[in-house]
């Protein structure tokens, strides 16, 4: 056979093939990147078609028949290697199957690769609600909730992704690659050659880089001019993307029935992938993506580190992105299980110049995984807005991490007389019960308002994280616009902070961007006939008070003690 390790774009003489002139019995061959970045000739015999897998989805079955790959059929990172039949451009190597016991592959007629095109706005996801940020905060949901949900996979493709600088033994970093829909594989930065690449040769997808990469890898299936095909199945078939495109280099073949895979190192970026398709990837030779900054500090028994990355510029991607390098960052130099107690600080720059503080605390064995989304929940919250916003220009994460549970136990909450007169001050005595250590008493001293109403009255004793998202559920207020939003998010309280609190039974309402509690009836007429009454929502409580004491550690639990308002004396 002759040989094709010519560089190899779709020119005149290199036409593409139409699958339906396609024959059983037809002989072809593969070329791919294989050990140490030669590119390798696999024969090929044509099974058959595929037809009508989808609307406008159809593949061409194969069998690979080299003798070397039947301990493992097709390995991951070939998808997009290219197939040619009778010195025609068929497809791309597309998918094959676990624990294959013959290298039989799927691949995807260029046809249908071709008509991947460039053009329109990057995709969002749903923004969480604040309610969902705060329950997270207060340990009262999972932490994958509040982050977006890519679309899932089809079952085509062998999907690969290389993860270089972090941790990758299990745990909540590990966690996430899956619910993105990738495998981890062990590799990093290194030696790749330079300038586009060629049909057959290895390229990356960087979704992470600076101090660690992650990137997905996979294989061009054809270049014409600045335009490179690659893949022959989606990432994740977003549609218009932007990420930056890499030169890789095969380093080696880990042969598997399970999940044989390429070992690669990243090399420099050529371009941007602009379009992420079922048929397949587009790039554009050239183009660079700048990225996302995202600095992470770690404080903790060993020290301090400052490590310093870039994430894919892409409202839809950079809160999973951020939620994976805190989460990362955490277990880079501490124990990825067992009780923790952790801190964050995280700052979002905007690109119209504003800034966005959240600071957030959390103990037990899900803290880490609970602060690391909680980050990257609160960036979805202002990259995914559905108001007009501006992007996300830069992240902050500041984490300090014990290895131990370090905070307290709200354990009773004691006032001094449980029947009060309105403008006095009430004496309260906490009872905190912390982490293997004697109990400890805190003294808040909270005044009953002069215009409390005869009746019940709750004292209310929570931390700061369980405060915020009762409040948050109970009056459930809707932003009006972004900066509404920027509002509500400052309402997120740490659980640092020991919140003591008086909650009066009156009604009121809320409106989008605020609430009014305790409103007189004759307000509520007049707002409702001016504002409708669908812009109008009932609250059940009024908080008529409330004093917090700040702290370093967290605090767990919430506790409502009753108490009675006297009637008011007659005056002559």
């Amino acid at each position: 056979m002759a040989p094709l390790l010519l560089p190899l774009t779709l020119t005149a003489a290199l036409a593409w093939l139409d699958p339906a002139a396609v024959r059983p019995g037809q002989k072809g061959v593969c070329v791919t990147e294989w050990t140490g970045g030669q590119r390798r000739e696999i024969p090929v015999e044509v099974l058959g078609m595929l037809d009508a897998m989808g609307p406008d989805r159809s593949a061409v079955l194969v069998r690979l028949t080299d003798e070397r790959m039947s301990g493992s059929g097709v390995v991951a990172g070939m998808s997009g290697s290219p197939v040619y039949v009778d010195g025609k451009l068929l497809g791309a190597v597309a998918f094959g199957w676990a624990f294959a016991r013959e290298p039989l592959a799927g691949v995807t007629p260029f046809s249908a690769m071709q008509r991947i095109a460039p053009g329109g706005p990057v995709p969002d996801a749903p923004a969480p609600a604040l309610t969902q940020l705060a329950a997270l905060a207060a340990g009262k949901v999972q932490p994958l909730s509040v982050l977006p949900s890519l679309p899932p996979r089809d079952g085509q493709g062998p999907q690969l992704v290389a993860v270089g600088g972090l941790p990758l033994a299990g745990g909540f970093p590990a966690e996430l690659l899956g619910a993105m829909g990738l495998q981890a594989v062990p590799a990093g930065t290194g030696e790749a050659p330079e300038g586009p690449p060629e049909a057959g040769d290895m390229m990356a997808v960087l979704l992470v880089w600076g101090d660690a990469t992650v990137a997905v890898g996979g294989t061009v299936t054809v270049r014409e001019g600045d335009r490179v095909w690659a893949f022959g199945h989606p990432i994740w078939a977003l549609g218009n993307v932007r990420m930056p495109a890499a030169r890789a280099r095969v380093l080696a073949i880990q042969d598997s029935y399970q999940n044989p895979f390429k070992v690669f190192a990243v090399g420099t970026s050529f371009g941007t992938l602009v379009a992420d398709r079922p048929a397949g990837v587009l790039a554009v030779v050239g183009e660079q993506a700048s990225g996302t900054p995202v600095t992470v500090t770690v404080r903790d028994a060993v020290g301090v580190e400052t490590w310093h990355f870039r994430v894919a510029e892409m409202p839809i991607l950079q809160p999973l992105l951020v939620t994976y390098l805190a989460s990362a960052s955490l277990t880079a130099r501490a124990a990825a299980v067992g009780e923790a107690s952790v801190r964050l600080a995280l700052t979002a720059h905007l690109s119209d110049g504003r800034e966005v503080t959240v600071r957030q605390a959390a103990r037990g064995v899900d803290a880490p995984a609970r602060l690391s989304s909680f980050a990257g929940g609160v960036v979805s919250l202002l990259a995914n807005s559905p108001f007009p916003h501006p992007r996300v220009s830069a992240v902050e994460v500041t984490l300090d991490h014990e290895e131990e549970p370090r905070g307290a136990t709200i354990a009773e909450v004691v006032p001094t007389r449980t029947t009060v007169s309105p403008g006095e001050e009430l004496p309260v005595t906490v009872r905190l019960q912390p982490y293997r250590a004697t109990p400890e008493e805190k003294r808040v001293v909270i005044r009953v308002p002069q215009s409390a109403l005869p009746g019940p009255l709750d004292l209310v004793v929570a931390d700061g994280a369980s405060w915020s998202e009762y409040r948050l559920r109970a009056e459930a207020v809707s932003p009006a616009d972004f900066a509404d939003q920027l509002t509500q998010v400052g309402r997120l309280e740490s659980s640092t902070t020991l919140v003591v609190a008086l909650e009066a039974r009156e009604r009121g309402v809320a409106l989008p961007g605020a609430s009014e509690p305790g409103l007189p009836p004759s307000w509520l007429v007049t707002l409702t006939s001016g504002l409708g009454a669908r812009a109008l929502s009932r609250i059940a409580t009024n908080v008529v008070a409330a004093e917090r004491l700040p702290g370093v550690l967290p605090l767990e639990g919430s506790v409502r003690v009753s108490l009675t308002v006297r009637e008011r004396p007659e005056v002559p």
